[in-house]
């Protein structure tokens, strides 16, 4: 009993400290965002979860893929496949969702039943191809959203999959992966989450009501990050009307990352509340396209998104006090990558990223770097005991 007090004070003083930063000062500092009508008021965004109560054989998680299906994603994402038929535990997820724009679903679809129905079976069966106005209606055929793709390009429409796929995902957590990404050692879904004994504060729990769950999510101090994160983090603290501290404290990464379905709702519940409109979703949409246009002219190729998919994410679990009731620090998911053409030449994979001692289950090899995804896999199958041909 003592243990627990300890714990509901510590996060009381969290959320204390962190919602007087946010508060401070942020309609001075924020007065443009445009969105807000005069007089609007702001209901309390603290968050009142159910307890999930799963089978954490295959109750605890969902793998969520943005895919935009050209010869070189899908070559990204066979290799994907090929590593994790080769490390990843299958049945300890619900599904693996990927999703693609409505006019490129009958592709993706035909990728699936034709490659992954004779080469990954078991991953046939839990794949499920879904268009992107299946999460966003706003990216259904024929919307100004869909049609004017100078002012809303295909990545983001991407980073708001990422986010508005909680509406069709039926587990507690989603890992977001990006085609680029792929597995590195053997493991499975409950490898990623960090228990403990559960409690009438825990958010996800087993069944029997005696284990609870917090994803292991990659957590990097903000001062440490380059100038373009800093800049994202801020912008997305705007489109939010927070303040952020840029400081010692640690925030999310990026992709891959570990997503909470109910704080991603709650989080679109929240942004309908503030901004009196009817979907969060066009609202980001609507957002990215005023603020480019107020901007652009001024900042030229300097001008950087409004907001990303993990620090909107981010800002509003920390500032509503439910960060820590779905999530842990850790750096599991991804300590390596391949960021240049440079890197991918000197890089040894069979050495340096497979089996290894490294924390990290998944590895990258950057998509915008192009390189061919057949030399990846030249590189990557030797690695394996049974390499796919």
């Amino acid at each position: 009993m003592l243990t627990l007090l300890r714990l509901f004070l510590k996060t009381a003083l969290v959320c204390v400290t962190w919602q007087s930063l946010f508060h401070l000062s942020e309609a001075a500092r924020y007065p443009d965002t445009h969105a807000l009508p005069a007089g609007s008021k702001v209901s309390n965004p603290l968050f009142v979860h159910r307890q999930w109560k799963v089978n954490p054989k295959n109750g605890l998680l969902t793998v969520l893929v943005p895919v935009f299906p050209t010869d070189f994603e899908l070559g990204n994402l066979r290799n994907q496949l090929r590593t994790a038929a080769q490390y990843f535990a299958i049945n300890t997820v619900k599904e693996y969702i990927l999703t693609a724009p409505w006019e490129k679903v009958s592709t993706l679809q035909a990728f699936v039943d034709k490659e992954w129905a004779v080469e990954f079976p078991k991953y046939h069966t839990a794949a499920r191809v879904v268009s992107d106005g299946q999460c966003a209606p706003q990216l259904n055929k024929g919307t100004i959203y869909d049609t004017d793709r100078l002012k809303y390009p295909g990545w983001v429409k991407q980073q708001l999959v990422k986010l508005s796929c909680a509406n069709i995902v039926t587990t507690p957590f989603y890992l977001v992966l990006d085609t680029d990404v792929f597995f590195v050692k053997h493991f499975g879904a409950q490898d990623l989450f960090k228990t403990s004994q559960c409690s009438h504060l825990s958010a996800v729990c087993d069944k029997s009501g005696k284990i609870s769950y917090q994803a292991k999510n990659d957590i990097y101090p903000i001062y440490n990050r380059t100038e373009d994160q800093l800049v994202w983090m801020e912008a997305s603290a705007l489109t939010l009307k927070m303040a952020v501290p840029l400081d010692w404290r640690e925030a999310i990464g990026v992709t891959p990352q570990i997503l909470a379905k109910d704080v991603t709702l709650s989080l679109g519940r929240f942004i309908k509340d503030r901004y009196n409109t009817d979907s969060w979703t066009q609202y980001l949409l609507d957002e990215l396209f005023y603020r480019y246009k107020k901007d652009y002219r001024e900042l030229g190729e300097a001008w950087r998104p409004p907001w990303t998919e993990y620090d909107l994410y981010w800002i509003f679990a920390t500032y509503a006090c439910i960060w820590e009731k779905y999530h842990v620090a850790a750096t599991v998911l991804q300590d390596q990558a391949i960021w240049s053409e440079e890197d991918f030449n000197i890089w040894q994979p069979c050495r340096d990223t497979f089996d290894t001692q490294l924390d990290g289950f998944f590895n990258l090899v950057q998509s915008r770097i192009e390189i061919d995804p057949a030399m990846i896999w030249d590189k990557i199958s030797a690695c394996f005991q049974v390499a796919h041909k």
